[in-house]
């Protein structure tokens, strides 16, 4: 089965470079457009499997399009891309319907591969995020300190991408330009958060899952988080 793609992406640039990526592994785009004036045309004329959606737009952005125009009359996947991204936009996203949601820049064969998934699955990395803010307020984390979001945004990184991403050259420098701070900000937070659920819950959960009594580094602890739903999820 071809699988039909309709793409809403205000960079014509990075639309073009997706397209041809895509069609050069078997995906029909049916349209695309580049502002919330163009999306309103493509959702009431055409016929396609899987939205791509980029929050950013011009006219009409893609919360408002996902609110007054998908949600009602959604018979299609929505793959929602954002370069920033809260905690409050993933809760607002899954309640509007969104199936899975990508941080920009996407590579294109995560985007190609999570096109696949969301046709044959019901998971959501969504529906993660939700499981991960329960297991870490269980083992002691505070969810009104940085450290916990940006914890959580690491991993939900992590996750995307399907592999260990290195602290300080790669996965600090994402999170710190996802809120505006500075790298080491991201690592002294993190590491604070750590330090205070050690003495709540944290300690006896990483004995039992790590056989360990020495508080878990960063990236231990974040490593340990991301095998941990790599390994329930997919």
């Amino acid at each position: 089965m071809v699988i039909k793609v309709a793409i809403i992406e205000d960079s014509k640039a990075y639309v073009s470079e997706m397209a041809q990526y895509l069609k050069e592994h078997e995906i029909e785009i049916v349209n695309i457009g580049y502002n919330g004036k163009e999306a309103l045309d493509i959702l009431n004329g055409e016929v396609f499997d899987v939205l791509l959606l980029d929050l950013i737009l011009p006219h009409i952005d893609g919360m408002t399009l996902l609110k007054k125009y998908i949600k009602q009359n959604k018979q299609f996947k929505v793959i929602c891309m954002s370069a920033f991204v809260s905690d409050d936009v993933l809760k607002e996203s899954v309640s509007l319907g969104v199936d899975y949601f990508l941080i920009k820049p996407v590579e294109f064969d995560v985007l190609l591969d999570t096109i696949q998934r969301v046709l044959t699955t019901t998971d959501s990395n969504i529906e993660e995020m939700d499981a991960l803010d329960l297991l870490l307020e269980k083992i002691g984390f505070s969810s009104n300190l940085n450290g916990y979001e940006y914890i959580k945004y690491g991993v939900h990184l992590m996750l995307q991408y399907n592999r260990k991403m290195p602290l300080t050259k790669e996965l600090y420098p994402l999170i710190s330009q996802n809120y505006n701070i500075q790298a080491n900000n991201v690592e002294r937070s993190i590491r604070h958060a750590i330090k205070l659920a050690w003495d709540k819950e944290l300690k006896s959960y990483w004995y039992n899952s790590e056989k360990l009594y020495v508080r878990p580094t960063n990236g231990e602890f974040l490593l340990h988080l991301y095998e941990k739903f790599k390994k329930e999820t997919r």
